[in-house]
């Protein structure tokens, strides 16, 4: 159980939570800028609230009262987040091995453990600095839960890193359910928080807005809510495939599908690079069409519908979730039901590109993964 009631304010950003949450898996959702980043840093102890209270376990370890305020390191919470300034010189093996001989309870889990969980072992002698993006995340999980923690705390700045957790999802369900740690997980992605938890705190401007399920959320406050909130981005990870100049476009592929994608000549055969797409910018289709201008059609099945007064978002299992917008008259002129099969409808200009690539599994984006617990 982790229960808190805290403030902050910075210049012209004011923060205000109050939440008790008691599930072993919760993401965390809302626009840039709404302070979610900062929730987690009170959390584990690396950023100070001016007044409120936080318990976890039933442990106080923030009181602003009483002066309560036990350090980072005593608190057994992981944080794993992106930090620019960050650029560790050790190999796997030597930064984990370390953190194992520096850690009172990392027996709990073990060293040995941590690394089978996380599929560290063909990565040991190998520098963290050579990683790409997706290894070094890992390398940053194992550092976080060697130490044992009871509380893990991931933060998915897209933007300010450029590489989404997404590749991290079946590592976190393991961690649940074989390691009995709970999670709270940032997130830029309905798709994500969907696949991951029935738990969602939903966060705009420094403020809850609701805290449950994200369906319901979904329903009462992001799809009645203003334009900083109506912009549901679901991201893909795509490997490119190559150019056509003569066509202004880039060709990638994703989960069996080729995708018509705007040009980016600096992309290299083979990059890996997210590129996002708004849930209003994908139309729905029953069968495969012939002779369109949209060139992108992804298969998938539908899950879910979640409707509104207004209009509907349907969720979509396309090897990862998608979520499109469609209008009641056409969720009923379709007969759109769960376990259908349906076609996602993207035009080539409506993805945008996420963050630097990786090429020949190496990062071109030169910031690197905080390893803090």
């Amino acid at each position: 159980m982790l229960e808190l009631d805290v403030k902050l304010s910075r210049g012209h950003f004011d923060l205000s939570a109050r939440l008790a949450i008691d599930s072993p898996m919760t993401a965390c959702f809302g626009p840039p800028g709404a302070g979610k980043s900062t929730l987690l840093g009170m959390i584990a102890g690396v950023v100070v609230p001016q007044r409120g209270w936080i318990r976890l376990g039933g442990e106080t370890v923030f009181d602003s009262r009483r002066g309560v305020r036990m350090p980072a390191g005593r608190r057994r919470i992981g944080l794993v987040r992106f930090d620019p300034a960050s650029h560790p010189r050790q190999t796997v093996g030597e930064l984990l091995r370390d953190t194992h001989r520096n850690s009172v309870r990392s027996g709990t889990f073990g060293f040995a453990g941590v690394v089978d969980l996380l599929e560290l072992e063909p990565l040991l002698d190998s520098g963290i600095q050579s990683l790409p993006a997706g290894d070094r995340q890992r390398v940053a999980l194992a550092h976080a839960l060697i130490p044992a923690p009871r509380l893990l705390l991931l933060d998915d700045q897209l933007e300010v890193s450029g590489v989404s957790n997404s590749a991290l999802l079946p590592y976190l369900t393991r961690i649940r359910d074989e390691l009995n740690v709970s999670i709270i997980y940032v997130s830029h992605s309905l798709g994500e928080v969907l696949q991951l938890t029935n738990r969602m705190v939903l966060m705009v401007n420094g403020r809850v807005l609701g805290f449950g399920d994200p369906h319901e959320i979904i329903t009462d406050k992001i799809l009645s809510a203003g334009a900083p909130l109506q912009g549901i981005e679901n991201v893909l990870p795509v490997t490119v495939l190559g150019h056509e100049a003569e066509n202004g476009c880039t060709i990638g592929y994703y989960h069996g599908s080729e995708l018509v994608l705007p040009m980016a000549a600096h992309l290299a055969p083979g990059d890996s690079v997210d590129v996002s797409i708004r849930s209003s910018d994908i139309a729905l289709s029953k069968q495969y069409l012939r002779g369109t201008s949209i060139q992108n059609q992804i298969k998938g099945r539908l899950c879910a519908v979640i409707r509104t007064p207004g209009h509907a978002v349907v969720q979509i299992d396309c090897g990862i979730t998608l979520l499109a917008g469609i209008s009641l008259k056409a969720l009923h002129a379709m007969a759109l039901r769960e376990g259908d099969t349906v076609y996602c409808l993207i035009k080539a200009h409506a993805f945008s590109y996420l963050g630097n690539p990786s090429r020949d599994g190496q990062s071109l984006d030169s910031r690197e993964v905080s390893l803090v617990h």
